[in-house]
């Protein structure tokens, strides 16, 4: 990676953080955010560091993986100035739309911006937010499958989902982030202290990520990150989240919520089959 890569990453977020108020939370969120790609950099450099198939690829492999991993949210930016602008104006937002999707904004930046405009960094920012039964399903990757790059756009993809789960859960445990977020400010208490919901719940039992629009309850956000250990594509991923005591950080925070023995016992054997196979 250039020097230049930080300075552009800091443009970004600079120009962005002139258009908001100082003492927003808009400009706090744009502050995480800042520090969240330099941290998922760091996260992805030690998968990078720790998986064979990726040690044996080129340097030109490893500095399109790092500047994925360093630009993955660079729409974050541009996303939360214009939701910020959004709700000054009273305008109504669209969860679904493009428009506010950081995904699509970010891949719109990059790709007239060379060298960003590599389909293996561009693919990876604009989708790694998503399900992969959506990415499968795109237009874009019906794109990309027959392509001679398709293997190398898949590796850094998962490389950045894997990455940015872990600054998340980071995040949770080191800088209780969690109950700094907007889905916990915006829960009234009664539904705040609400148990685990059974949609969020069969989603988990059945070995699957939870789906955010799903979420109901703090303990069901609290259910979501536990469920990412689903989605972990590299086996260092799993030996990092082991290393932190992710399970044991959240299913302890869990029990504050949701006071069912059963199901904590049934979540946590999950979790150990999970990262055992």
């Amino acid at each position: 990676m250039e020097k230049s890569d930080f300075i552009i990453l800091k443009q970004y977020y600079r120009e962005a953080t002139k258009q908001v108020p100082t003492d927003s939370p808009c400009k706090q969120t744009l502050d995480h955010k800042f520090r969240h790609s330099i941290e998922v950099l760091r996260q992805g450099n030690t998968i990078l560091a720790h998986t064979q198939e990726l040690q044996n690829q080129n340097k030109i492999f490893r500095d399109l993986a790092q500047r994925a991993l360093l630009f993955h949210d660079i729409g974050r930016f541009e996303e939360n100035v214009r939701i910020f602008n959004a709700r000054h104006n009273g305008t109504e937002i669209t969860a679904m739309s493009d428009t506010y999707d950081h995904g699509v904004i970010g891949f719109e930046l990059m790709q007239n911006r060379p060298p960003y405009n590599d389909m293996r960094i561009l693919f990876a920012i604009r989708w790694h937010g998503k399900n992969l039964e959506e990415i499968y399903a795109s237009d874009m990757y019906r794109q990309i499958k027959d392509s001679p790059l398709y293997g190398d756009i898949m590796q850094i993809l998962f490389l950045v989902r894997d990455a940015d789960k872990l600054a998340n859960l980071y995040a949770a445990k080191e800088q209780d982030r969690l109950r700094h977020d907007l889905f916990y400010e915006q829960l009234p208490e009664e539904v705040l202290r609400s148990p685990l919901s059974a949609e969020v719940k069969a989603q988990f039992a059945n070995g699957k990520t939870v789906l955010s629009p799903t979420l109901h309850s703090f303990a069901d956000r609290i259910l979501q990150l536990l469920s990412w250990i689903y989605d972990f594509n590299y086996p260092a991923t799993k030996d990092i989240f082991k290393q932190n005591k992710y399970a044991e950080f959240l299913l302890d925070l869990l029990s504050q919520y949701h006071r069912n023995p059963q199901d904590l016992q049934q979540i946590s054997s999950a979790i150990n089959k999970a990262l055992k196979y």
